[in-house]
C-alpha cells in the first residue's frame, strides 16, 4: 500500500516539474517575440527616416500586440540635424503556473 502512495506522489511532483517546465519555456518564447518586435521597430524607424506617422502606427501596433511602447527623440548634431531616438519596449513577463507576473523593459536606440 506505501509503493503505490509513493508512486502517485511521485507521478504529482513529475506532471507539476512539467508544468513549471512548460511556463518557463512559454516564458522564454514570449521574451524572444518581443526582442524580435523591439529590433523591428528600429528598423523602421531608422528606415522611415523618423517619420511621424510610422512612429505613431508602430505605437498603435504595440498596444494590439499587448506591449507599450515609448519612443523619445533626441537631436545631437544641430549642424547635420541628425536624430537619434531612444525605443523602449514594456511587456510583462509571465509564469502562470507559479502566479509570476513582472514588468520588464527593452531599451535601444534608433539612428
Amino acid at each position: 500500500m506505501g509503493q503505490v502512495f509513493k508512486t502517485y506522489l511521485g507521478i504529482l511532483f513529475l506532471l507539476l516539474t512539467g508544468l513549471v517546465g512548460i511556463g518557463v519555456v512559454t516564458a522564454g518564447v514570449e521574451v524572444t517575440a518581443a526582442r524580435n518586435y523591439h529590433a523591428d521597430v528600429i528598423s523602421e524607424i531608422e528606415c522611415s527616416n523618423f517619420n511621424n506617422g510610422v512612429i505613431e502606427a508602430c505605437k498603435h501596433q504595440a498596444q494590439e500586440k499587448g506591449y507599450q511602447l515609448k519612443i523619445a527623440d533626441m537631436v545631437y548634431d544641430a549642424e547635420k540635424r541628425e536624430q537619434m531616438a531612444e525605443v523602449i519596449l514594456s511587456f510583462d513577463y509571465a509564469i502562470p503556473v507559479l502566479n509570476l507576473v513582472s514588468n520588464r523593459e527593452i531599451r535601444g536606440f534608433a539612428r
